[in-house]
C-alpha cells in the first residue's frame, strides 16, 4: 500500500471515530435531557395528586403530638389549617399551605434516587430513612411554630414559620440528602468501585490489549493530566511528616472497613482474593494489610500469594516492596510467643493427640507437664517438665496424679485420653483444692459405649448405620459388614465380611463385637469444640485421605454446610461440651452419615491448628475461665496434611525427665 493511501485510511478512520463520539455524546445527552423531562414531570404530578392528604396528614400527625405533650388551645379541627389561641384568647386561623409540607423535599429527593441512583440496591432504603428524617424534622419546626404563637404572640409564630422555619427547612432537606448518599453510596468495597459496583481500579497498561477487556484507544493523541488537588497539597504545601501521618491513616482505614471487621480466617481469604486479581490492581490495600495486620495467619496468605504471583511484570515501586516484603516474611525465624508463666498439665503426652496439644500449648508461651504411663513417650521429650504415671485402670493412677499435681501445681488439666475420663472425675474437687481446674465431659461414655451412642443417634434421628450388638441381630443388618469391638479405640480389632461365612468369623474373633453396615462414600473426620452452654464454637471438617493405625496422616480441609449440622446435632444428642471428633461418610448423594464420635481431641489435630482453628488455645480458656463464652472459630477451606516422622532423642537411662536439645525440635 502506498503512502497517499496509507494517509488517506488514517483520515478515514479518525473521521469515523469522530462521528462514533459524537453519535454517543449525542445519544447520552438525549437520555439525560429525557430522564430530567421524567423527573420534572413525577415531581409536578406528584405534588398535584399528593399534597391536600400530605396537609391533613401533617395537621392531625402535629395536633397529635401536641397533645399528647399536654399543650391547650392548639387545634387541627379544621383539617388543612390550625386554630391558635394566643396569650389574649384571641384566635388565629394557620393555614398549613404545600410549601409548609415535607411534600417538595420528598419529590426532590425522590427523582434524584432514580435519575442518578437507581443502580445501587441500597436507595430505597436511603430514600426511606431520609423521607423519615425530614418529616420528624418538619413536625419539630412546626410544633415550636404552634407553640411560639400559643404563649408569645402571632407574630412570633410568623416570624418562626416564616423565616426560622425556613432556614430549618433547608437545612434538613440538606440533611436528608446527606442521609440518602451516605446509605445508598456505602459499600463494602467502595475504594475500587463506581456508583454501580463495577470495579475501576486502574490496571497495567501492558494489560491493555483487545482479548483481555480492555480497549485500545483509536487516537494516540496523549490527554491532558488532570489536576489533582488533594496531591497537589500533599506534596506542595504539608510537611512531608504530616502527609505521612495522613497516608497511613487512610490506609488503614481501607483495611479497617475492607476486612477489618472479619475474623482471621476470612481476611486471609480475602486477601488471596485480591491478590489474585493482580498485584497491581490492588497494590495499595496488599501494602496496607503487610504494614498494619497483626495476625500471622493473615500474613502467611499474603506472602504466600505474592510468592505465587513472580510471573507479573514488575510495574511500581509498591509492587516491589510488596514482593521484598513477602520474601522477607517467608525468610523470617520462627517467633516464640512471650511465656504466659503458666504450667499446664497434658495426659496422654505419648499419643498424636498428645504431641500436637504440647506443640500447640508451648507455641502459645504455655509451660507443659507432659503425662504418660509409658516411659519412652514421645511427648515426655517435648515438654518443659515431665513425669510417668501408672495406667488409668491401675489402682495407684490418683495417688500418682495428685502426688504430681500437689508438687507442680499447674493451672488446668487437659485430658488427651477419653478412658482416663472415668478415673479423672472422681478427682475434679481434690485437683481444684490444688488450684487446677478441668472440664472434663459429663457424658463421655455414651460416645465410647457404640450401643449407646448409635441408641441416642437414632432416638435423636441423626443419620447412623444400622447396628447390632448380637449375632442374631447380626443377621438382620444389610451387607457388607464392619465388625468392631463395642468400646474400641485406633481401629483396634476392626474387621470387615462380604459374606456369612466372614461375619461368623469375625464375631468370633472381635471381642465384644459390634456388627454394622459398611458404609461408602468419602470419609471425613472433624474437629469440633463445643461451649459449656452448648454452642458449636469450632467445626473442621478433613477429608481422612490416608489413614494408618486410626490415624490420619494425609487430609484436607473443606467447608460444608451439611457435614457442620451433622456434626452440631451428634453433638447435641450425646450432649457433649469440650472438644470432640466426629468421624463420618458423605455419600455420592451427599448425605452425611455419623460413625461415631471421639469425646477428645483427635490425632489429625495439626491441621486444624494449621487451619488456623486454634482449638487447644480455645479449650484451655474455658477450663481457666469457665462463665466466659469462648470466641467461634474459623478456619482455612482447601489445606492439605501430609505427615512424615519426627525423631527425638535421649540416653537410653533416661525416663521421664526431658532431653529437648534445640528450639528447633520444639518448633517441629
Amino acid at each position: 500500500m502506498s503512502a497517499p493511501e496509507i494517509g488517506w485510511l488514517d483520515r478515514t478512520l479518525e473521521r469515523e471515530a469522530r462521528r462514533r463520539r459524537a453519535s454517543s455524546t449525542v445519544r447520552r445527552r438525549r437520555l439525560v435531557m429525557l430522564e430530567m423531562a421524567a423527573a420534572v414531570a413525577g415531581c409536578i404530578a406528584g405534588y398535584l395528586l399528593l399534597v391536600d392528604h400530605l396537609r391533613h396528614f401533617e395537621v392531625a400527625l402535629a395536633a397529635n403530638i401536641l397533645g399528647f405533650l399536654g399543650v391547650d388551645r392548639i387545634s387541627g379541627v379544621l383539617g388543612n389549617a390550625f386554630v391558635v389561641f394566643g396569650p389574649g384568647m384571641e384566635p388565629v386561623v394557620a393555614e398549613m399551605s404545600g410549601s409548609c409540607t415535607i411534600l417538595s423535599s420528598v419529590l426532590a429527593l425522590t427523582a434524584l434516587a432514580a435519575v442518578a441512583l437507581r443502580e445501587r440496591h441500597q436507595a430505597l432504603f436511603g430514600l426511606l430513612a431520609a423521607c423519615f428524617f425530614i418529616l420528624v424534622a418538619n413536625q419539630v419546626r412546626l410544633v415550636l411554630s404552634l407553640l411560639a404563637g400559643r404563649f408569645f404572640a402571632v407574630d412570633a409564630l410568623i416570624f418562626f414559620h416564616d423565616w426560622i422555619g425556613s432556614a430549618l427547612n433547608f437545612a434538613y432537606t440538606l440533611f436528608g440528602l446527606l442521609i440518602m448518599i451516605g446509605l445508598t453510596m456505602y459499600d463494602a468495597q467502595l475504594a475500587e468501585q463506581d456508583r454501580s459496583g463495577r470495579h475501576t481500579a486502574d490496571r497495567p497498561a501492558a494489560w491493555a490489549r483487545p482479548g483481555l477487556g480492555h480497549r485500545v484507544p483509536v487516537e494516540a493523541e496523549p490527554k491532558a493530566p488532570r489536576v489533582r488537588v488533594a496531591a497537589f497539597v500533599h506534596r506542595r504545601i504539608l510537611p512531608k511528616a504530616l502527609s505521612r501521618r495522613l497516608a497511613q491513616n487512610r490506609e488503614r482505614r481501607r483495611i479497617d472497613y475492607r476486612v477489618g471487621h472479619e475474623g482471621p480466617g476470612r481476611r486471609a481469604e480475602i486477601v488471596r482474593g485480591l491478590a489474585a486479581k493482580g498485584l497491581s490492581v490492588h497494590t495499595a490495600t496488599l501494602l496496607a494489610v503487610a504494614q498494619y495486620e497483626t495476625e500471622p495467619m493473615v500474613l502467611d496468605a499474603l506472602a504466600d500469594a505474592v510468592a505465587e504471583r513472580q510471573w507479573e511484570p514488575l510495574h511500581s515501586a509498591d509492587v516491589l516492596a510488596l514482593r521484598l516484603w513477602a520474601r522477607a516474611w517467608l525468610m523470617r525465624a520462627p517467633q516464640q510467643r512471650p511465656s504466659t508463666g503458666r504450667l499446664i498439665a497434658v495426659t496422654g503426652a505419648g499419643g498424636p493427640a498428645g504431641v500436637a496439644v504440647i506443640h500447640a500449648l508451648r507455641a502459645a508461651g504455655e509451660d507443659v507437664l507432659a503425662l504418660d504411663a509409658n516411659p519412652d513417650a514421645v511427648g515426655l521429650r517435648l515438654a518443659g517438665h515431665a513425669a510417668v504415671l501408672p495406667r488409668a485402670d491401675q489402682p495407684g493412677y490418683a495417688d500418682a496424679l495428685i502426688a504430681l499435681i500437689a508438687e507442680h501445681r499447674p493451672a488446668a488439666l487437659v485430658c488427651t485420653v477419653a478412658e482416663e475420663y472415668a478415673a479423672l472425675a472422681p478427682l475434679t474437687d481434690r485437683l481444684a483444692e490444688l488450684g487446677t481446674r478441668t472440664w472434663l465431659p459429663e457424658h463421655a461414655d455414651v460416645c465410647l459405649d457404640k450401643v449407646e451412642f448409635a441408641a441416642a443417634l437414632h432416638a435423636a434421628g441423626v443419620a447412623h448405620p444400622m447396628t447390632a450388638a448380637t449375632p442374631e441381630e447380626a443377621i438382620r443388618v444389610p451387607g457388607p459388614w464392619v465388625i468392631k469391638p463395642a468400646r474400641g479405640r485406633g481401629s483396634r480389632d476392626v474387621m470387615f465380611a462380604d459374606n456369612l461365612r466372614e461375619l461368623a468369623h469375625a464375631l468370633e474373633t472381635v471381642p465384644g463385637a459390634i456388627v454394622q453396615t459398611r458404609l461408602t462414600g468419602r470419609e471425613f473426620t472433624a474437629d469440633a469444640l463445643i461451649d459449656r452452654d452448648g454452642t458449636m464454637v469450632a467445626c473442621v471438617p478433613r477429608w481422612r485421605e490416608e489413614t494408618r493405625g486410626g490415624i490420619s496422616v494425609q487430609g484436607t480441609t473443606f467447608t460444608s454446610d451439611a457435614v457442620a449440622e451433622a456434626v452440631a446435632a451428634t453433638l447435641r444428642a450425646v450432649r457433649h461440651a469440650g472438644p470432640a471428633n466426629v468421624q463420618g461418610f458423605v455419600a455420592d448423594s451427599g448425605e452425611v452419615t455419623v460413625v461415631e464420635v471421639n469425646p477428645r481431641f483427635s490425632g489429625g489435630l495439626p491441621l486444624t491448628l494449621a487451619a488456623g482453628a486454634d482449638v487447644v488455645n480455645t479449650y484451655v480458656k474455658g477450663i481457666l475461665e469457665p462463665d466466659a463464652k469462648l470466641p467461634a472459630l474459623s478456619f482455612q477451606d482447601g489445606l492439605r496434611m501430609a505427615r512424615h516422622f519426627s525423631e527425638v532423642f535421649y540416653p537410653a537411662e533416661e525416663t521421664a525427665a526431658p532431653a529437648v536439645t534445640s528450639e528447633s525440635e520444639l518448633a517441629r
